[in-house]
């Protein structure tokens, strides 16, 4: 069954998304996937990013930002575009991306859309690359970097005998964490 755009939008507001999501896979896929594998990407690489699109698609609608007169199939494939240019950026592969690719979107919408999305992977990933630290550096530096907590607030919060205890483990915390950033090539790809 083919759906208008409205129909998709109200259908996602409603809940009654199973059967529209269905029908953008079976629309959108096949386009997005074989742009991405034209520009040195896999099948499982497609298959994610398609996926990735349309979950940010279907967040976007539900947050009540998607507007009307704009093409579903073409912001969805634009979404994926964005995402394999931004992956394959960090992966250092090449994509040639061309005006037949290019769909004609809000150009002011579509970049503060893309700048959340890629904004959210960036989040993503430094979750995962504080992960790699430890529980405890994690924490002691989610609550230094992103908290702008003190040395005092710090130790009163993870137990530390006091404050210069904090920051020398804290500095110990840094130092790990740009030694894997130094010594991962991709990492340093998504953060500068």
């Amino acid at each position: 069954m083919k759906y208008t755009d409205t129909e998709i939008i109200e259908a996602i507001k409603k809940g009654n998304a199973d059967a529209v999501l269905t029908f953008l896979y079976q629309t959108v896929q096949f386009k997005l996937s074989n742009w991405i594998l034209k520009n040195n990407g896999s099948e499982e690489e497609a298959q994610d990013i398609f996926q990735d699109a349309v979950l940010s698609f279907y967040n976007y609608v539900l947050a009540g930002k998607f507007e009307d007169g704009k093409s579903v199939e073409g912001f969805v494939f634009s979404i994926g575009r964005n995402l394999w240019i931004n992956r394959a950026k960090q992966k250092q592969k090449i994509v040639t991306v061309t005006e037949e690719d290019e769909y004609k979107l809000d150009i002011a919408d579509e970049n503060d859309f893309f700048k959340q999305t890629l904004d959210e992977e960036k989040a993503k990933n430094i979750e995962a690359l504080l992960s790699q630290l430890g529980e405890r550096c994690k924490e002691l530096l989610t609550y230094s970097i992103f908290y702008g907590l003190s040395m005092v607030e710090i130790s009163e919060k993870m137990g530390f005998s006091n404050a210069n205890a904090a920051k020398t483990k804290n500095y110990k915390c840094k130092q790990r964490l740009i030694k894997i950033i130094d010594n991962n090539s991709n990492v340093k790809s998504w953060l500068y």
